[in-house]
């Protein structure tokens, strides 16, 4: 029997631990670095910018020394005719053997100059007796063949230099650039969904509790009308009326109950968590911030804000760095629209030698007899008459960079309105805020009072349930505000750019979030 205490008492505390460990603490700062490691969308983010790399690395691959190498064997057998002379040395049957072997290099360089270096070899040997010289050297001599080439082409229009051989490495890196910089941006916005959720986390938590205490206020509110009814005090008629109001706030809390439940797997849904590991989400521990925390002033200059948002904003980074890709692009298809006119200079040497056994076939590069050398220039020139390629190319890359330029001035036009609206929310939100905290201190003093006069008799109890729903939604009221508070100071950090520090642009996932950046507004007057 005690065995089995202790074997329950060892399997609860195991139990207990395991939970506690699993509780995920809801701090606003932690869950927003939570995110960066455990949202699928900003992994899915990520993955542009691998791509990007790639794209990158492609466009580098022109620039790779290349190396090239060939084998091949051959027998032929060939029947020979009854007047062919040939019969004379033979049965009848030609019989010839060759094997080639080729190893070439060759590179493009960043100055649009093209070189090459290749050795061929060939082996060949049949069975017939008479060499090339009318010999007679016997069967199944080996002929060895080497030869060597050097090769430097230089284009002398289209493709010429290095602003233009390099032009879509430099797009590459552009779009690689631009890539890390829209990552930072789409990663901010699931930074900002983050932020939103836990503030409604926040209020459907104090909402609950809200709904508690009303539900405790009207409970005592029956306790209170029970023993003045019992003291002949109260009609008992009141109690109905109580009773009704204590079943309706109930019904407020189970609601409120099943809103905390919602926004707690929200929240786990926006940092990227399954559905078991958001109902370990512990209760909420960053409050709301405060007016006088924030910084917040009534005299904030919108021109300085739209400053910050243009100088902050990695979209607007993002789409600059596509317009000059853009623009290489173009000044590569206005110089497709030239002629190819390339330049070639060469330098041949090779050799030949007869006879079996490897050191034939070395000496065959090496002998004066049947060493061979060329060297010379060849001028190649090409163009299409009509040259309906390059110009409908240029036509689309012209197309493309206007496109690219309206979008950006028309995204600069964006966010300025948008960091208009979000500074005007912030405006509202404030007033709202004061004028529900007013509102909520009226209430409680008016509630306080009626409380006394229902004790003493001097107002009806219909007067006090309407004093306490009163208070009830001007505590909702003033929550709400305090939400709407805080989430616009997240959203004017949004749309000014400013929710990831500047020091963090570096790296594609964020390890250190800053408290301020929920707590403060982007400017200090």
């Amino acid at each position: 029997m005690n065995c089995r205490i202790v074997f329950f008492l060892l399997v609860s505390c195991s139990v207990f631990e395991s939970y506690s460990q699993s509780k995920i603490t809801a701090d606003i700062v932690s869950l927003s670095e939570l995110t960066y490691s455990k949202s699928p969308i900003i992994e899915r983010n990520t993955l542009t910018v691998n791509n990007a790399e790639g794209n990158l690395l492609i466009q580098k691959s022109t620039f790779d020394y290349l190396l090239s190498s060939d084998i091949s064997l051959s027998r032929n057998s060939l029947d020979l005719f009854e007047v062919d002379p040939r019969n004379q040395f033979l049965d009848g049957e030609l019989n010839s053997n060759s094997a080639t072997a080729s190893l070439g290099l060759s590179k493009t360089f960043r100055t649009s100059l093209n070189a090459s270096l290749s050795v061929d070899y060939t082996l060949a040997n049949d069975n017939f007796p008479i060499d090339r010289f009318n010999q007679n050297v016997g069967s199944n001599i080996d002929n060895h063949t080497v030869t060597t080439t050097f090769l430097l082409t230089q284009p002398l229009l289209r493709g010429r230099g290095k602003s233009i051989a390099t032009i879509f490495e430099e797009v590459g890196s552009l779009n690689l650039e631009s890539a890390n910089r829209n990552l930072i941006f789409a990663n901010s916005f699931e930074l900002l969904q983050t932020g939103l959720s836990y503030w409604e986390y926040l209020t459907a938590y104090n909402s609950l509790k809200i709904f508690e205490e009303n539900e405790a206020r009207v409970k005592k509110m029956l306790e209170i009308t029970q023993k003045l009814v019992d003291a002949d005090k109260k009609p008992k008629g009141d109690l109905s009326q109580i009773q009704a109001d204590v079943a309706n706030q109930e019904r407020q809390t189970s609601q409120a109950e099943q809103a905390l439940y919602n926004a707690r797997l929200n929240l786990g849904r926006s940092i990227g968590l399954s559905e078991e590991e958001s109902k370990n989400i512990g209760p909420p521990i960053s409050d709301f911030p405060s007016i006088i925390e924030t910084g917040y002033t009534t005299n904030i200059d919108i021109s300085k804000l739209q400053n910050i948002a243009l100088s902050n904003r990695e979209d607007i980074q993002a789409v600059k760095k596509n317009e000059k890709a853009a623009e290489l692009q173009l000044k590569s298809a206005k110089n497709n629209l030239k002629p190819n006119l390339d330049l070639s200079g060469f330098i041949n040497y090779g050799g030949m030698n007869m006879g079996n056994g490897f050191n034939r076939a070395i000496s065959a590069f090496s002998n004066t007899e049947g060493r061979n050398f060329r060297f010379g220039l060849r001028l190649n020139f090409t163009f299409p008459l009509n040259n309906n390629l390059a110009r409908g190319s240029y036509i689309q890359n012209e197309t493309l960079l206007k496109d690219q330029q309206i979008a950006n001035k028309n995204l600069e036009r964006n966010i300025n309105i948008n960091v208009s609206q979000a500074l005007n929310n912030l405006d509202n939100s404030v007033a709202i805020f004061n004028r529900a905290k007013e509102s909520l201190d009226f209430y409680k003093e008016v509630y306080d009072n009626e409380q006394v006069k229902f004790r003493n008799g001097l107002t009806t109890l219909l007067n006090l349930i309407l004093f306490q729903e009163r208070l009830t939604f001007a505590q909702l009221d003033y929550l709400q505000a305090k939400q709407l508070f805080a989430t616009s100071i997240i959203n004017l950090r949004y749309e000014t750019g400013t929710l990831i520090k500047s020091q963090n642009k570096t790296n594609q996932k964020i390890k250190t979030i800053s408290r301020e950046i929920f707590y403060t507004i982007p400017i200090k007057n």
